[in-house]
């Protein structure tokens, strides 16, 4: 294979857009005699070198916490642009 083909052969592989870090949700558990026990969770998000981190609130639904995880990234997001 030329070189020329295989660079355009590599370019077209290239994303089409920059790499996007994803949201990391970690779970906290701690020991019980029942097994391990979910106390809480936090989210992790990468903007611009800037690492937030959120925590769950207390009676908080995952799928709420994850809402507004979204939210607050969009916010941040927009202040970036």
């Amino acid at each position: 294979m030329k070189v020329t083909a295989r660079i355009k052969r590599l370019e077209k592989l290239r994303p089409p857009e920059p790499y996007v870090p994803p949201i990391f949700f970690h779970s906290v558990v701690e020991p019980s005699n029942d097994g391990p026990k979910e106390v809480g969770a936090f989210a992790k998000i990468y903007l611009n070198e800037e690492q937030i981190t959120l925590w769950r609130a207390v009676g908080e639904a995952q799928s709420d916490f994850e809402i507004r995880v979204m939210s607050v990234k969009a916010e941040r997001e927009a202040l970036y642009k």
